[in-house]
């Protein structure tokens, strides 16, 4: 009876941990949720940070494209200075 018990509360915190990694904030939800005008902070808040950046400015002209990938829709972002700029989703696999 202990065998059974330590082995599930041992697999409870596994099970836990890959339901949490499943779960992503890269999605057309999220994607709808990001406006125009929001800084760079409000974005992150609502689908965390970037898998890539890339950018790039003179002086005061700052712009960076940030990328987003989660498991079937990727996510762009171009920000002018520290707000967004234009927004996109890639729908299907993320991986290309």
């Amino acid at each position: 009876m202990l065998r059974i018990f330590v082995r599930y509360a041992l697999l409870a915190p596994l099970a836990a941990i890959v339901l949490i990694a499943a779960c992503t904030s890269v999605n057309t939800k999220n994607y709808q949720r990001i406006e125009t005008g929001m800084t760079r902070e409000q974005v992150y808040s609502i689908i965390g940070k970037p898998d890539q950046i890339n950018g790039g400015g003179i002086d005061e002209l700052w712009v960076s494209a940030e990328t987003w990938r989660g498991r079937n829709q990727t996510i762009h972002v171009v920000f002018g200075g520290d707000s967004v700029a234009v927004k996109s989703i890639r729908l299907g696999d993320a991986a290309d």
